[in-house]
């Protein structure tokens, strides 16, 4: 009786075994798999490429004075996703020296910009909420975590066509146009990408992300 009680143990124990093995295995694919997806989009190497798709959250800024400048989520005007922002500013009548909204995407973790500044642009869709115009009263501009900034100012060459409040126009930025190198610019540890806001003002803003050139 004992000699089969032991037999049994090792049977058992064996299923047992097995079975956990193969429950880990499916679990390892199912790793994979999500790392597969999450890369889909990096560019040489480059993860962190949706600077804004659809979260209004704590990564999202704008200057404080709410009478130069006021930053909402969009839900109806959109390019694509949920939802975008919507941006209205008007610095001269609000007596504002600096206006501006910023994004510390990726959780405000450092990026590493290196591999994609050469070859790479910072792109998002502008559609006007009132009327069209010509000139996007703004500059552009990178920070790093050592508080160094670097600035570009908007050309309409930027731009696929004029601005209108019935389509989406393309501004796309060559990051080669940031002047880093003379500003001793971190691009491995990249803080965030300013908007900042001149004149006046009152558009969507949707889809920014770092796209091949």
């Amino acid at each position: 009786m004992g000699k089969f009680f032991k037999i049994s143990f090792l049977i058992i124990t064996a299923i047992t075994l097995h079975s956990c093995k193969t429950i880990v295995s499916v679990q390892e694919k199912s790793l994979y798999d999500n790392d597969v997806q999450n890369s889909k989009d990096e560019i040489n190497g480059f993860k962190a490429t949706h600077i804004f798709i659809d979260d209004y959250d704590n990564s999202v800024w704008v200057s404080p004075e709410r009478n130069c400048v006021s930053l909402s989520a969009e839900k109806t005007n959109i390019y694509s996703g949920k939802s975008g922002l919507k941006v209205k500013w008007d610095k001269i009548a609000g007596g504002c020296k600096w206006i501006g909204i910023g994004f510390g995407w990726n959780s405000w973790m450092a990026k590493d910009m290196l591999d994609v500044s050469e070859d790479c642009a910072v792109q998002m869709k502008v559609k006007s909420a009132n009327g069209n115009f010509k000139n996007f009263p703004v500059a552009f501009a990178f920070e790093d975590y050592s508080g160094v900034q670097s600035y570009y100012g908007f050309q309409m060459a930027l731009a696929s066509g004029e601005f209108n409040n019935e389509t989406w126009t393309t501004v796309t930025i060559p990051l080669k146009n940031f002047d880093f190198k003379s500003k001793n610019f971190d691009l491995e540890k990249v803080k965030q990408f300013i908007i900042q806001l001149e004149g006046d003002g009152d558009i969507y803003l949707d889809d920014i992300k770092i796209v091949k050139l």
